[in-house]
């Protein structure tokens, strides 16, 4: 007989990948919605920016006003007009994160991925072909309601459907996805700098068309069998809708192994079965804010990753990496620079997903962290060298074209920033939501997810509405600095209170985050040719 721990890889070790292809064309619809949230983070930069849909300082044509129409209006929007602009998807991320919170379990997976899908294209199409701003502003809001949906699904989904020995790769992938959607988007903000007061609004109408992409893609995948099963068991009085859901789950998981009979799946779905009755012994039909604070260990070092990784900066250099290196000498170029930054987060991510079994969350969360700390350094320093190329204007009032670094520090500048990257997509970007994944107990980590991600966002927000105003009153070189000192404050956190789960069981992991201990649970499975 089998332990349940050996079960899938005895199941699939003789898979290829043509075997595992139902799970990869899953994996690529369901990710489409990491893509689509790293794109708008890319052309960020590109859209709120002089030239696009913010008036150039030497504009003298019309301003646009919150009423007025046209396609070729430019407005002039103050620092926090910038701010709130800029964080339009992340409060409406925020919105659907709680959202999800309550009616996530009910939705399922691929419910939830289907409404993300649609609120990204309504959100896309609307900011795109707004004549107004009040149009745009709630198209953003719509595209923001569509990343809460796309993201508190997708790693849950992805999990659900894969087995074992590619799950963690996959589950890491998707920030993989979602720095291709961030590099696609520095590089379409390069191809369409040049349409003045129009090229932002190519740029978010091609998101559109990844999400049309998307939904279809998504309409033809099952929903996943193990949110089947939690289904068919949550309502053990409607008979009939048990058996119904059963069936259901014992499809989709066919469907995803590519089984050609349903008993070539029995003994992995008699497994879940039996995973998900126990996981639900015991708790309520719907879980409260009151079961996720049960378990203080894990939410602390959850929400306290998600949270770190937010206010170090990353986010914020990512959403205004253009005017950053504006800030640093690089007007002429800074949108073709972006795209230089998102091929070294690109190659970053490569490196992580590749490694994190090898290395484990731990080590690689320092390291990361490491690299930042020492890229912030750089540029707190570089950035007091700035200087004003008009002779006799101070740098309060010199034209942003005219701001320059020696040559030196400016390439020192952009140096760090592609270090600075790099350790984040080292550390903090894949690491922080696989750990969540990881040290939550099962019964609440759905909720878990949405507490976790209604954090992220929400400091999110903040930064990016603070950003333009900690740049002025700060100056950038104050506000890398004090970047720098969250970033050492981040590493004692991990040293101090993050464990390493590299190569632990779920059930393990579980055990040492709430304080139990679990006998080991083994499923007996007949052995070839035994009898039953």
């Amino acid at each position: 007989a089998l332990p349940i721990c050996c079960l899938s890889c005895a199941a699939t070790a003789p898979e290829t990948m043509a075997g595992l292809k139902n799970v990869y064309l899953a994996f690529i619809f369901i990710a489409t919605g990491g893509l689509l949230f790293g794109y708008i983070i890319g052309i960020n930069g590109n859209v709120v920016t002089e030239g696009q849909l913010i008036c150039p300082s030497t504009w003298k044509g019309a301003v646009g006003t919150w009423t007025s129409t046209g396609y070729g209006q430019c407005y002039k929007l103050n620092d926090w007009d910038q701010g709130i602009l800029s964080s339009l998807n992340l409060v409406g991320a925020m919105i659907s994160s709680i959202i999800c919170f309550r009616y996530g379990d009910t939705l399922g997976r691929k419910k939830e991925v289907q409404i993300g899908a649609g609120l990204y294209m309504i959100g896309a199409a609307v900011a795109a072909l707004s004549p107004m701003l009040w149009g745009i502003y709630i198209g953003f809001l719509i595209y923001g309601l569509g990343i809460g949906f796309a993201m508190h699904a997708a790693p849950v989904y992805i999990a659900e459907i894969s087995p074992a020995e590619v799950r963690g790769m996959l589950v890491s992938a998707k920030e993989l996805v979602i720095v291709v959607g961030m590099f696609l988007g520095f590089a379409m903000g390069a191809i369409f700098a040049g349409w003045a007061q129009a090229g932002w609004r190519a740029m978010v109408l091609l998101a559109a068309l990844f999400a049309l992409f998307m939904e279809a893609g998504i309409f033809y995948m099952p929903n996943s069998p193990r949110w089947l099963v939690l289904q068919s068991l949550r309502n053990p009085s409607l008979l009939q809708g048990e058996s119904v859901r059963a069936d259901e789950a014992r499809s989709a998981l066919q469907f995803f192994r590519r089984a050609e009979l349903p008993e070539e799946v029995d003994a992995e779905f008699q497994a879940m079965r039996s995973d998900a009755a126990e996981a639900l012994e015991g708790s309520s039909q719907q879980v409260s804010c009151k079961d996720v604070l049960r378990y203080p260990k894990p939410l602390v070092i959850g929400c306290g990753l998600v949270l770190l990784q937010q206010v170090t900066g990353q986010p914020s250099v990512l959403y205004f990496a253009t005017n950053i290196f504006k800030g640093a000498g690089f007007a002429s170029s800074a949108a073709l620079s972006s795209v230089g930054v998102g091929f070294v987060k690109l190659l970053a991510t490569f490196f992580t997903v590749w490694r994190v079994d090898q290395y484990g969350r731990r080590q690689l969360l320092m390291w990361g962290i490491a690299l930042m700390v020492v890229a912030l350094a750089i540029l707190g320093v570089a950035f007091t060298f700035r200087r004003c190329d008009v002779p006799g204007v101070s740098m309060a009032d010199c034209p942003q074209e005219k701001v320059s670094l020696p040559r030196g520090w400016a390439l020192a500048t952009v140096f760090a920033l592609m270090v600075y990257v790099s350790g984040y997509q080292v550390g903090f970007g894949p690491i922080s939501w696989l750990m969540i994944s990881e040290i939550f107990p099962l019964g609440v980590r759905g909720a878990a997810l949405s507490t976790a991600a209604m954090v992220n966002f929400g400091s999110n927000i903040l930064m990016t509405l603070c950003q333009t105003a900690l740049m002025n009153a700060l100056t950038p070189s104050g506000t890398f600095f004090s970047y720098l000192v969250l970033a050492i404050f981040s590493l004692v956190f991990v040293f101090i209170k993050v464990p390493e789960t590299k190569g632990k069981t779920l059930e393990e992991i579980e055990s040492e985050m709430t304080g139990k201990t679990r006998g080991a649970r083994t499923l007996e499975v007949p052995a070839a040719g035994a009898s039953a």
